[in-house]
């Protein structure tokens, strides 16, 4: 009766291995998928950043046009405009090394669920191995 219990038991401890691993792999999956949102949305926070700018320079022109003012004749418009960029630019900066951390975060989870996918099935055989040594050792 002992030994059909051993074999019964390394014949479940492969299936559970296995089913870890696919668990293991959904969640890389999910990483995976959190890794492309993490990258359209960086690309998206750029563009919206981008759009601001616009708007802040374009809000600048118009204020100056109004009082008469010929656009880029104005040293301190000009200032303006060029602090406006240069924080924009930083702000651009910014979101893209947080995006890229962000992305590389859930890239690393992803190959670590793998892994620990693979690593359930290699113990899962090591068990076996040394149940099939028992078993035969008697």
């Amino acid at each position: 009766m002992g030994v059909e219990m051993q074999v019964a038991s390394a014949f479940v401890g492969l299936m559970a291995a296995n089913k870890a691993k696919s668990a293991y792999e959904m969640e890389a999956q999910s990483y995976e998928e959190a890794r492309k949102m993490e990258s359209i949305k960086t690309s998206q926070q750029v563009v919206e950043r981008d759009r601001r700018l616009r708007a802040q320079l374009a809000s600048l022109d118009s204020s100056m046009a109004a009082q008469g003012i010929t656009i880029g004749t104005s040293a301190s418009i000009s200032a303006l405009e060029n602090d406006e960029k240069k924080l924009a630019a930083a702000d651009i900066s910014s979101i893209k090394l947080m995006g890229a951390s962000n992305r590389r975060k859930y890239g690393l989870s992803a190959q670590s669920s793998k892994i620990k996918g693979e690593s359930a099935v290699l113990g899962s055989y090591a068990k076996t191995a040394a149940i099939g040594y028992d078993i035969a050792t008697g």
